[in-house]
């Protein structure tokens, strides 16, 4: 299964962000081609489909540009004693068999090769990603001429679809809307996608699209920009999360303490702000964009039982993950890591300064002076807490 890069998609990262985000759309023809094995397929859908599972939400169906009630494609089910609204497999096909263009919203929760797919955009954006997936009939329009109040990267998957891409306008609005083609004029993009091609639309782009001889998959990742106002309603909203923003003001009182109150309030929100180191904020907000809404594709029950199969000769190195390392005392150094305060021997605290990403050491001599089944317990332990992780095997390693 491939693992896509965010180059992948965009080609030269420094060009992309130069010339094309927020500015123009970008085609690259073939980008993917012969790579779609680990994307989202019409296998995927129809297993989806068949769990029977799946809530209706996720799923629209639409027929010549305007929705299908969701009553047209679910059925009422029994749940022990309760009832729920269930997707009715036969009537979603049937509607695409007479012209409907099926929608699979938010596919990344629930397929994880979708899930997957977001990570390069979550990491290159700071921001959540969405993967939408359209299965379109053959000779069928899709959606009339519109544009989305998120920027899209288009990958044609299976059969071909032809898209018309107008100019990017200068002063865009935040949300979604409709547009007919009188008013757009001439597209700047006229071209017809096939399996592997990869097209971005900024937000705010109008655009259509429309299936040729077959029938059509195209994936569409969905990145929100993030505005100032968001990042620095994040910035505002740490800095005052502290006790002295913690009281209950009464702004109605009559009188002007409330007023002098606010006054000293917004002072020392000033004051903070202009001490507000500016590289380390957008540090914070960086990763605070690529973790926020789950946007992090964990896998800590195969990390888990990566850590339950370390060996005396793995080798073992320091991860990211931050630790507090304390004084000494009584030949115990207290560590704080990931919530957890735990006092551990000098010793085992001396090997954590030693190691940095770079540099491993056997789990049997991590901590150095004694037994190697005592070494290879404490080894497990720290990593268990993501402190450590393997490194690979010792060369020569016979055990």
């Amino acid at each position: 299964m491939d693992i896509y890069s965010f180059e992948d998609f965009v080609g030269d990262r420094d060009v992309f962000f130069a010339q094309y985000f927020n500015r123009k759309p970008l085609l690259r023809r073939g980008a993917l081609a012969g790579r779609l094995d680990g994307l989202p397929s019409v296998r995927h859908l129809d297993d989806l489909l068949a769990l029977e599972t799946v809530p209706p939400s996720y799923l629209r169906v639409t027929k010549g540009g305007k929705g299908v009630p969701s009553g047209a494609y679910t059925r009422t089910v029994a749940r022990g004693a309760a009832l729920a609204e269930a997707l009715n497999p036969e009537k979603v096909y049937e509607l695409f068999r007479s012209g409907g263009t099926v929608t699979w919203n938010s596919l990344n929760h629930v397929l994880p090769s979708a899930r997957r797919l977001t990570e390069p955009f979550t990491d290159a954006f700071a921001s959540p990603a969405e993967v939408v997936v359209f299965v379109t009939p053959a000779r069928t329009d899709g959606f009339s001429p519109h544009h989305d109040s998120i920027d899209v990267f288009v990958v044609q998957v299976d059969g071909t679809k032809t898209w018309r891409v107008w100019d990017t306008p200068d002063e865009r609005p935040g949300d979604e809307g409709s547009h007919t083609p009188e008013e757009l004029g001439e597209p700047v993009i006229e071209v017809t996608l096939e399996p592997g091609d990869v097209l971005y639309v900024p937000h705010g782009t109008p655009h259509a699209a429309s299936a040729r001889s077959e029938l059509s998959l195209h994936l569409s990742v969905g990145v929100e920009p993030r505005r100032w106002r968001h990042l620095l309603t994040d910035t505002v909203a740490a800095l005052v999360e502290g006790d002295d923003f913690h009281a209950v003001p009464h702004l109605t009182d009559g009188g002007g303490a409330a007023v002098a109150a606010l006054a000293g309030r917004l002072a020392l929100l000033g004051e903070r702000l202009a001490r507000l180191d500016a590289v380390t904020e957008a540090a914070r907000l960086t990763d605070v964009g690529r973790t926020r809404e789950r946007a992090v594709h964990g896998r800590e029950f195969a990390r888990l039982a990566a850590v339950d199969a370390l060996g005396p000769d793995t080798l073992v190195r320091r991860t990211t993950t931050a630790v507090e390392i304390g004084s000494s005392a009584d030949g115990k150094t207290g560590l704080h890591v990931a919530g957890h305060h735990l006092n551990v021997p000098d010793a085992v605290a001396d090997a954590l300064r030693a190691l940095d990403g770079e540099q491993a050491v056997t789990a049997a001599t991590f901590f150095p002076g004694v037994p190697e089944a005592r070494s290879l317990g404490v080894a497990r332990g720290l990593a268990r807490l993501g402190v450590l992780e393997p490194a690979g095997a010792a060369p020569g390693a016979s055990r």
